[in-house]
């Protein structure tokens, strides 16, 4: 019975999911059909590891949940320098910028000391902002993820790819961070000069990519990591990938994903402005990728595009989530 199951399921599945399913250099990933709330791919969806910035989506969440006045300027104090891996920032101790503009530059360019400086500046500080993430978390479901800090520099901060979607999917739900995480680049006034940022995912400027949310992450514990909501032709979806060895790698996987969701063979080659030099050891990675056990479910097939879904404005510290029963 189990195996004509699985014939009469091989024979209902659409094109997009006869295609060979994509072999990936992450870790762990999850590709999840928000319409139909389903997973349609997933890899090790439960290993829990570090997740470096993503973490800055659930910043922004609980910034925003506070309803905060958005042009309060806030500084940048000794306090938001990173003396755990020491990175460096274009933002100097004594640098002031209202609200608004620190939750730009953490989500479209990850700025680690705007993150810390929007922890600090939450009600009760930093030391009752890491606690109120990790409620957040607990009310999303995310049942193994903790966070440390707001930044996600500490590699305490771990979670798994189907929490991260979780994640994302919630974060989606606030316009802003939709709206600062697709933001492809920025020029931003730091005393009296201008900086210019560009986002951390590539893939936001890249043709044909309808990217509606989108969060990097690196961290030597962590590796590269991504997690986006992009618009394919059966609808919106949520990919979540965790510990890729390279940028190029992971610009892989998204483009193998793509291509396996719009019915076309995979493997792939990414555009060369992401693979040019790409080294032996990730030609070493990828061939780990064959190993590796992957599950994947029927892709709802439908001839009209589904349009993205609304999102629900946010007015008000009330939570935005839905129940991801799929997931």
């Amino acid at each position: 019975m189990t195996k004509l199951a699985s014939v009469l399921l091989l024979v209902a599945a659409p094109l997009a999911a006869s295609a060979a399913t994509p072999l990936l250099y992450s870790r762990s990933a999850v590709v999840y059909d928000v319409g139909q709330r389903q997973v349609l791919l997933e890899r090790n969806p439960d290993e829990v590891a570090p997740v470096a910035s993503l973490t800055k989506l659930m910043t922004a969440m609980i910034v925003l949940d506070q309803a905060p006045v958005l042009e309060e300027t806030l500084t940048i104090d000794s306090a938001d320098l990173d003396q755990l891996k020491h990175s460096g920032s274009r933002l100097p101790v004594g640098a002031t910028l209202e609200r608004e503009e620190m939750l730009r530059l953490t989500l479209m360019s990850s700025e680690n000391r705007a993150a810390s400086a929007l922890s600090r500046a939450f009600p009760g500080g930093r030391p009752a902002f890491i606690p109120a993430m990790n409620d957040k978390a607990r009310a999303l479901d995310m049942a193994h993820t903790h966070f440390e800090d707001p930044t996600g520099l500490s590699p305490q901060n771990v979670s798994t790819a189907r929490d991260v979607v979780k994640m994302a999917d919630a974060a989606s739900r606030y316009p802003l961070i939709a709206a600062f995480t697709t933001l492809s680049h920025y020029g931003e006034e730091v005393g009296k000069r201008t900086v210019f940022y560009r986002n951390t995912d590539p893939m936001v400027d890249q043709p044909g990519w309808d990217i509606q949310l989108s969060k990097t992450g690196f961290t030597d514990e962590a590796g590269r990591c991504i997690v986006i909501e992009a618009s394919m032709p059966n609808g919106p979806v949520i990919i979540a990938l965790l510990g890729a060895a390279s940028s190029r790698a992971r610009s892989a996987d998204l483009v193998s994903i793509r291509r396996w969701l719009e019915g076309n063979e995979t493997p792939v080659t990414a555009p060369r402005v992401h693979y040019a030099g790409m080294s032996r050891h990730h030609h070493k990675t990828m061939v780990g990728a064959h190993e590796s056990t992957m599950r994947l479910v029927a892709y709802p097939a439908g001839s009209a595009f589904r349009a993205h879904r609304p999102s629900g404005r946010h007015k008000t510290g009330k939570t935005h989530h839905r129940n991801l029963r799929g997931v």
